[in-house]
Order: C-alpha cells, then structure tokens, then sequence
C-alpha cells in the first residue's frame, strides 16, 4: 500500500469552511465501503499529514510509520467523520495523538542508513530537501518551544483557520491567536526559549 504520493487537493484558503463537494462525495463513498475513494483520499491529503508528522518527529521512519498509522485509523474510523466539513483536520488530529502516543511508547532508535540500491528519489527525502531549503522553518524550531511552533505551523504552512488549528491541538481559538502572535514576535527578535 503506497501512502506517500506528492499529488494533493487542497482547499484553497479564504473558501467556504465546508468540504469542496468531490471531497464530500468521496467521503460519503468511503462510508459506504468503496476502497477506491478511500484510496483517493489517501492520495489527496498524505503528503500533508506526512509533513505535520514529519514537523513533530523530525525522523522520516517515525512519520512515515504515524502517517500509514493515521490512515489506517482513519480508515477503521471514517464512519464517524462529517462528510459535510474537510477531512484535513480530521486526519490531523489523528495524526497528532497518533504521534503523541507514538513517543509515549517508543524506545530509542538508530537511523538505518539510505537505501543506497534505489536513485529515485523519496517523496520523504524531497520533504526533507524543501525543509532544508526553506530555512525559516528551522529557525522556528530553533527558536520556539514545541507547542508554539505546532501551533504555528497548521496556521502559517497548513493554512489552517484558527478554529480548525483549536481543534486540532485541543486549544481554545483565544490560545491558539495568543500563541501564534508571540510566536511570531519571538521569530521577530529572534529570542530562544529554554
């Protein structure tokens, strides 16, 4: 089962809070049992689930793993998902606790060095290659304390409304705004948190 497809839809910000009526339809698909449309979800959104994760754990394995994880949940569990609203955030709050109990459980590991016999290149290393270029990111990480720059993330690279950045990281919108105004104030000056 290959999860980590490149191609995705994504709602375009500024658009109705609903889902975009393919979506929906494919939801509603999915509910009635056709793996095909779940298998077209999949395709849809992994690439932004895999780089939520991948922002949390900062170990390709470990994301790759949360990320199948998350799909396979989701999967067992779309019956419960509201076809009317975008699955996103539905998929990222899973992916969230998914991690969150992922660490709780998880012993230390070694990184297993690169397959060496593939020369394509992996939709997980092209994540980390526009990671590296895009150096602001790492400055945030660098900067902020975990939470915050969660928070900022969904806001700021997921384009996610505050509501729907509460609901993913269980905090109020009021919490959510506060966080993301310090946090960019702290990027501003450049300040570390200990």
């Amino acid at each position: 089962m290959a999860f980590f497809s490149q191609s995705e839809a994504r709602v375009v910000p500024g658009s109705a809070p609903g889902a975009l009526p393919e979506e929906s339809a494919l939801v509603r698909s999915c509910v009635d049992g056709d793996g095909r449309a779940f298998e077209e979800l999949v395709r849809r959104h992994t690439s932004r689930v895999f780089n939520y994760v991948f922002q949390m754990t900062r170990h390709r394995q470990d994301a790759e793993d949360i990320c199948q994880q998350t799909f396979i949940k989701a999967y067992r569990n779309i019956d419960r998902v509201d076809p009317d609203r975008p699955i996103i955030g539905w998929l990222l709050t899973i992916a969230r606790r998914t991690a969150i109990n992922h660490f709780r459980s998880a012993k230390a590991w070694t990184e297993l060095p690169e397959d060496t016999a593939s020369t394509e290149t992996s939709p997980a290393r092209q994540v980390e290659n526009l990671e590296r270029a895009g150096n602001l990111w790492e400055k945030a990480r660098q900067i902020l304390a975990p939470r915050d720059f969660e928070v900022l993330w969904l806001r700021i690279a997921e384009e996610f409304s505050v509501e729907e950045t509460a609901r993913v990281t269980g905090l109020t919108q009021t919490h959510v705004k506060v966080l993301v105004y310090r946090a960019r104030q702290q990027l501003m000056k450049g300040e570390t948190t200990a």
